[in-house]
């Protein structure tokens, strides 16, 4: 099992709207994310608008592809990108950065 943990931001002024189309996140995407293996899935909020999430897949990159290839996750993004800050507009969904793990203890 891999963990992968990473970064992106949000507009903070729009932080209740993303976490309720979180709290109502859509069932077939769902369903997408542990189709692919994706489980532990979990995203917090610091006041900056920096949120940080946790998941844990086998293979991230496969899981990655996978769920990038599936309709559901295109109408997603694009649906939540007005919440997005980044500096590539070309990108579907948020402009990520992947936290390199340097501690774990079970």
């Amino acid at each position: 099992m891999g963990r992968t943990a990473f970064i992106f931001r949000i507009k903070p002024e729009l932080k209740d709207e993303y976490k309720k189309a979180h709290d109502e996140i859509w069932p077939e995407l769902a369903k997408a994310i542990r189709d692919v293996g994706i489980r532990n899935y979990s995203i917090f909020f610091r006041k900056d608008g920096t949120l940080f999430a946790y998941f844990e897949v086998d293979d991230f990159n496969k899981a990655m592809g996978e769920l990038g290839k599936t309709d559901v996750n295109a109408r997603w993004q694009k649906y939540m990108d007005k919440y997005f800050v980044k500096q590539d507009k070309s990108i579907l969904g948020p402009e990520i950065e992947i936290i390199e793990e340097v501690f774990h203890l079970d």
